[in-house]
């Protein structure tokens, strides 16, 4: 049994049991060194618990990376409210994917959009988080998804949304990490 969850990781681990298979490596070894991978840093890292509610950390910036992300997250997380946390990673890209994105994102059981990263792209006024959010709840049966703002912001509103038992699977390029790290510090004060 594979310590990652995922379609991707079990894709890679085959791949690497593949390979170390063609030079020679003992299938012991193979099964030994795979048992002891526990995955890279930014993808579906587990950042921590506080009061019931684990935090997982996704560089997932596209789609498809967190079609997949989420299936994982289940996977991992049976029975948990998974929220999808998601800070776009500039504005032409979040425009030019905003269905795909909010086809995606709406599948979470609950969707919280910070500020969208800008990176270098200039142009501010072809997409925004809200309106990803208002894309995402018109797909969603409850209507539901938030913008609260920045990163800091969406961390803070978070922490008084969150239940014990959440799965919280923040994504996205940028900043996002310090969405998880700030959410676990303000579960850990109150």
């Amino acid at each position: 049994r594979l310590p990652t969850a995922g379609r991707h990781n079990a894709a890679n681990a085959l791949g690497v049991a593949g390979a170390a298979m063609a030079l020679g490596v003992p299938a012991q070894a193979i099964v030994d060194g795979l048992a002891s991978f526990g995955g890279v840093g930014r993808r579906l890292e587990r950042k921590g618990e506080a009061r019931g509610v684990v935090v997982y950390d996704d560089y997932g910036h596209h789609p498809s990376a967190i079609r997949e992300t989420l299936a994982a997250i289940r996977q991992r997380e049976p029975g948990r409210r998974v929220w999808a946390v998601y800070e776009p990673l500039t504005y032409h890209r979040t425009a030019a994917l905003l269905e795909a994105f909010a086809d995606v994102l709406a599948t979470a059981d609950a969707v919280a959009i910070a500020d969208i990263w800008a990176g270098r792209d200039p142009d501010t006024t072809i997409a925004s988080a809200g309106g990803l959010a208002e894309a995402v709840a018109r797909r969603r049966p409850d209507g539901l998804a938030s913008a609260p703002g920045s990163v800091e912001a969406t961390a803070d509103w978070l922490a008084g949304q969150v239940k014990p038992g959440d799965a919280v699977l923040v994504m996205g390029g940028g900043r996002s990490y310090r969405i998880g790290e700030r959410l676990l510090e303000r579960l850990e004060e109150g």
